[in-house]
């Protein structure tokens, strides 16, 4: 039997998605980086290696 825990703000969950939520709810430090900054850096990173490639 699942056992339900009650929400703040709404209705009643089981106890396993509470703490799932909870894990993604707290702020944890480190840099923030956004999408498009990680798909950049591995784009260039891709077009350092192929030139290296081709130099060396």
């Amino acid at each position: 039997m699942v056992k339900l825990e009650r929400m703040p703000g709404s209705g009643y969950a089981p106890s396993s998605t509470l703490g799932i939520m909870r894990f993604f709810d707290t702020d944890s430090g480190g840099p923030k980086l956004t999408p498009e900054f990680v798909v950049v850096l591995c784009a260039v990173f891709a077009v350092a290696i192929l030139v290296l490639q081709l130099v060396i």
